[in-house]
């Protein structure tokens, strides 16, 4: 078993996906019936409080950053946008409160969110000391072809969306849920991903141009990405996403969660490599799972133990002075009680061997003492990567 529970994990954020949707629903109901719970905003009267369908908001060209249409300290609250196009503008200093993005496209020349903020954390209930709302926004079905640039995205909610070249860079994305979602070349520069989820999502680039650090940790979690393709490119590119991850769980010094997309890195890198190279990654595979599954390297010691007994069968052994060895001939008569006991007289022999203390009953012959000394050698490989390797993860 993996450090990393992946099925236990997506159950988690699902159950945490229905859980923040009910909390959002039930605060969007109050804020709509009593306004007043907004305070310290001002909602825009073109579209808090309101449901936005099939509106250009933007430039209908594409243009270049600097000529984005500018809307600055505008707070939307309790919005709903449905079918609408966001083209060419960029959001300054905005607020995003509880709001509902709908089959929304973010496009042409892009949709930039600099210092903005899509949370309400505060509580609108009495006490509210160390209580938090966690009132959040809600992209569903949506194209995305944005920069956040030091806004607040945390505990956003990103179902069945496209995001296309689109970049964080030094914002709080924590405890986001992206789920059943697709990620095309996405890039992470020095942002917080604590608690970040990506589920049941297919991420085919992934980029982290750091300075700093993008920060993670045991909750942040990525899930399997599923193939689709079956080709080489993508492989490589899978193999890529997950080698990035592992660097980025390791230089936050998640070792645990490093190894596991570390092993997940390896098995898809496995399927791009020629003959000879991917016989070498599958022997590193069965020895030790790549170093991160101890157990493999048990279950391919007794596999050998059981290989070599049977081959100790056929080329001889010395059974208190009674010569045995099987051919294809005599096979036929020996009795199967006769077959169990030679059977046990040759796994005592085997395991013997292979880890170095010798046997009771049975010798090997002199054809047998080749076998012998080569289990011997390969028992000794197999015993230093076992313990390598539970070390490594006892020292974890």
């Amino acid at each position: 078993m993996g450090y990393i529970n992946f099925k236990e994990e997506v159950s988690v954020a699902k159950t945490e996906l229905i859980n923040r949707i009910n909390n959002n629903e039930n605060i969007l109901n109050k804020m709509k019936k009593d306004k007043s719970l907004a305070k310290g905003f001002s909602p825009d009267k073109d579209y808090s409080y309101k449901e936005t369908e099939d509106v250009l908001i933007g430039k209908n060209t594409t243009e270049d950053e600097e000529s984005f249409l500018i809307i600055r300290n505008t707070d939307f609250v309790c919005a709903k946008f449905i079918q609408c196009k966001f083209e060419n503008v960029k959001f300054i200093e905005c607020n995003f409160i509880g709001c509902i993005f709908e089959k929304c496209k973010f496009c042409n020349g892009g949709v930039v969110f600099d210092k903005c903020n899509f949370i309400k954390d505060d509580s609108n209930k009495t006490p509210s000391l160390n209580k938090e709302d966690n009132f959040s926004c809600y992209f569903k079905d949506c194209k995305l072809y944005a920069k956040f640039l030091n806004s607040k995205v945390s505990y956003a909610i990103f179902e069945q969306c496209l995001m296309k070249n689109t970049n964080l860079e030094q914002s709080n994305f924590s405890n986001a849920i992206i789920i059943y979602s697709e990620l095309k070349m996405f890039i992470v520069k020095d942002c917080n991903l604590t608690g970040t989820k990506f589920v049941k999502t297919y991420i085919s680039d992934l980029e982290f141009r750091d300075i700093n650090k993008t920060k993670l940790d045991e909750k942040t979690f990525f899930d399997k990405i599923e193939v689709r393709k079956k080709t080489r490119d993508e492989y490589e590119g899978l193999y890529t996403v997950y080698e990035t991850l592992a660097d980025k769980f390791k230089e936050n010094t998640l070792n645990n969660n490093f190894g596991e997309y570390y092993y997940l890195c390896k098995t898809m890198q496995r399927k791009t490599l020629k003959l000879i190279p991917r016989i070498g990654s599958y022997l590193y595979l069965v020895t030790c799972g790549y170093g991160e599954r101890p157990w493999y390297a048990l279950i391919t010691s007794l596999v050998l133990i059981f290989i070599f007994a049977v081959i100790y069968l056929f080329s001889g052994i010395d059974l208190e002075g009674d010569a045995i060895q099987y051919t294809v001939n005599t096979i036929s008569t020996i009795s199967f009680k006769d077959f169990i006991m030679h059977m046990n007289e040759t796994l005592n022999l085997s395991t013997g061997a292979f880890v170095g203390v010798g046997y009771n009953n049975a010798k090997p012959t002199e054809i047998s003492y080749t076998v012998e000394n080569i289990e011997m050698i390969v028992g000794a490989i197999m015993m230093g990567i076992g313990v390598g390797t539970v070390t490594r993860k006892l020292v974890r």
